[in-house]
């Protein structure tokens, strides 16, 4: 028998329901509220934006003697005290989430903005008098189902700062470029392939290259303190990119620089040649002109003329180094700036 029934209530039915004292935001088996300001604004954001949010679970119970309904928030406790929170003034929108309505509350937004949050719809699967061990089974039951988050997801979802948001918006915007040329499947985009690489390759437009392993590291540093200009940052990401297309008119696809490590190695090397990167002590090349595009093009043909090659020992210590490095896909800072050194002495 069905145990639950699929409703749609806005967030106004939700601010009349707390008014009437007919809201329970803190059931036994519901977590604590933990979520930081930044988590919601971020959230408040997508609500402006008329994006969905995840559907909320909860539990009415009918009190038979005062006739009325308790409606107990199962799950979805901290997004609903964030949207309670925000109508009633409590936090503003980050400017950096949103730069049209930042810094503003509820109460001082456009009327027409306040009554398209207020009509905002939110799915419930509604829980009509279940016992805790019923619900606790509902939910045993959907984590069976769960897919376990890999480290990028679990970063999105830990973080909303402007760098997070960054990474976001510029592995979105180039979902096409990265699946037409190979890069990285629809379905590692799925699971935030594209995020994760956007976020490795914009350390290291700030920072300098640096291991894999520490970009779970900036994104805590960037959290807490992000004072770059993200304009100009996304614009010199976007012209590394043009400057690879230049070199690479017919794409990536098919050629050994598709692979998302070796595609690394050719962003921090034409990076390094337009702007030079923090800590990388190599001389720049000037690849502004054609010419010079196209002397980088012809260097670079020999990396598929490497990985063809059957017998490494008639190679130079150099290119053997390199495709060593190159095989076993390690992302460590030493070898991501050898595979680098190694690009860009071809580009020369």
């Amino acid at each position: 028998m069905k145990s639950f029934d699929s409703r749609t209530y806005s967030i106004n039915d939700f601010v009349d329901w707390e008014k009437q004292g007919q809201l329970e935001l803190n059931p036994t088996f519901q977590r604590r509220p933990v979520w930081s300001d930044k988590a919601k604004s971020f959230l408040m954001d997508t609500i402006i934006r008329g994006k969905p949010i995840p559907k909320f679970f909860i539990r009415q119970k009918l009190n038979v003697t005062t006739r009325t309904s308790i409606r107990e928030v199962v799950d979805g406790q901290q997004r609903l005290r964030s949207i309670l929170s925000f109508v009633k003034d409590g936090f503003v929108i980050s400017r950096a989430q949103n730069p049209e309505f930042g810094g503003t509350r509820f109460s001082q937004l456009p009327e027409d903005v306040q009554a398209q949050v207020l009509s905002y719809e939110i799915s419930v699967d509604l829980l009509i008098n279940l016992p805790d061990s019923e619900v606790l089974d509902i939910f045993s039951r959907l984590n069976s189902y769960a897919v376990i988050l890999n480290e990028q997801e679990k970063l999105n979802a830990e973080h909303f700062g402007p760098f997070k948001i960054l990474a976001d918006n510029i592995g979105r915007k180039y979902n096409d470029y990265w699946v037409k040329n190979t890069v990285l499947t629809p379905r590692q985009i799925l699971r935030m392939a594209e995020v994760n690489l956007v976020a490795d390759l914009l350390i290291s437009l700030l920072e300098g290259i640096r291991g894999k392993k520490r970009v779970r590291g900036y994104y805590k540093q960037y959290e807490r303190t992000f004072t770059v200009d993200v304009t100009d940052l996304e614009a010199r990401f976007d012209r590394v990119v043009a400057t690879i297309s230049k070199i690479f008119p017919e794409g990536l696809s098919g050629s050994e620089f598709s692979r998302p490590f070796l595609f690394y190695s050719l962003f921090n090397a034409v990076a390094h040649c337009l702007f030079g990167l923090p800590g990388f002590a190599q001389p720049r090349i000037n690849i502004e002109t054609e010419s010079a595009i196209e002397i980088a093009r012809n260097g670079l043909e020999r990396v598929e003329e490497l990985f063809a090659v059957e017998d490494t020992g008639e190679l130079a210590i150099e290119e053997r180094e390199f495709l060593q490095n190159s095989r076993r896909a390690t992302t460590d800072q030493s070898v991501r700036e050898g595979r680098a050194r190694f690009l860009l002495s071809l580009m020369a």
